[in-house]
């Protein structure tokens, strides 16, 4: 859908679409105004405010969205995305969503607007803004999620780990080292990761015989502060546990300092477990055994899975499983 259309659709000049997209306050009727407004609106058009009236087959731009800049887990996958990106020419744009889709959305609106080339996205929830999810399909922008799967876009590839495998081996590990009460500290239940690393949890429980008990389960998110507020919500029960496994890194960081500060120790008391491997994770003391995900290589994998895209290569649309291995450290025993 381009201003030729919308034109043709409403049977007025470009001249005069383009007036109303400008908000030119000369040479349109109010009437007219509201009609061309109403129907940019009605076919999800967005206007090209890089090219204008020329058309380019590439911008040489790519947009990438996450979460939350702070977590360590994110810089190595970004560096992974834009070194790639810049051995292939390609210049990168960096939206922070910081885990609100409503500025996901935004950041989703100003790159097909920007009309960059491909998109690497990893969302923080379900897009419900029809207009928007219309916009994306018109502007055949490609789209390569990374990290976190989506409903909103169920026929896009991605790049993740297995976190549900990862997350059975670790526990299993954990349950192999005698331990029998392991509490499950993760991040947001209605994240596609949180989800698998709970069914890795349960799954290795299962296999060994041992039950999962709902009041040892808890959900918050991926940070330092979740994690010591999940163990003040645990805190009458921490006589009772041998093991924490926690949905990150970061989230492990704040369940070693609360328990440190109630004078439990890491590991004689409680192992702990996280999930991630970022660089904070070997320089802690004790430093944290983790389930280290690859994460440059997700970043990597996600640009060359868009430059597949464009260059129309017969398995493009096919998503792809990275693993996670077990780092040992200090943490457990």
């Amino acid at each position: 859908m381009n201003i030729s259309d919308i034109a043709r659709m409403a049977g007025v000049s470009k001249g005069t679409v383009s007036r109303v997209i400008n908000d030119s306050p000369e040479g349109v009727s109010e009437e007219t105004r509201k009609r061309i407004k109403k129907m940019i609106e009605d076919v999800g058009y967005i206007p090209n405010r890089v090219a204008g009236s020329i058309t380019h087959a590439r911008t040489g731009t790519i947009g990438i969205i996450i979460p939350d800049i702070q977590n360590f887990f994110f810089p190595q996958v970004v560096k992974g995305i834009e070194d790639c990106a810049r051995i292939h020419g390609y210049t990168v744009f960096l939206g922070n969503s910081e885990s609100d889709i409503k500025n996901e959305e935004r950041y989703l609106r100003t790159f097909i607007e920007k009309r960059v080339d491909g998109i690497v996205l990893n969302t923080c929830g379900e897009i419900t803004d029809k207009k928007l999810l219309n916009s994306l399909g018109v502007s055949r922008i490609p789209i390569v999620l990374m990290d976190r799967k989506s409903e909103s876009f169920p026929n896009v590839p991605g790049i993740y780990v297995d976190n549900r495998s990862a997350a059975c081996e670790g526990v299993g590990y954990l349950l192999r080292s005698g331990l029998k009460r392991i509490a499950y500290l993760g991040g947001n239940d209605q994240l596609y990761t949180s989800r698998e690393r709970y069914r890795g949890y349960v799954m290795a429980l299962e296999k060994a015989g041992v039950p999962v008990e709902p009041d040892l389960v808890l959900h918050g998110d991926y940070s330092i502060a979740s994690g010591i507020e999940m163990i003040n919500r645990l805190s009458s029960r921490l006589g009772e546990i041998d093991g924490i496994f926690a949905g990150s890194d970061m989230t492990a960081i704040g369940v070693i300092k609360a328990l440190r500060e109630r004078n439990i120790r890491v590991p004689e008391d409680i192992q702990v477990l996280g999930f991630d491997n970022i660089e904070m994770s070997d320089v802690l003391t004790p430093a944290l055994t983790t389930m280290s995900q690859p994460m440059y290589e997700i970043g990597s994998h996600a640009m060359q899975k868009l430059l597949d895209i464009f260059d129309e290569k017969e398995d493009c649309m096919q998503s792809e499983y990275l693993h996670a291995v077990l780092i040992r450290r200090e943490t457990t025993g």
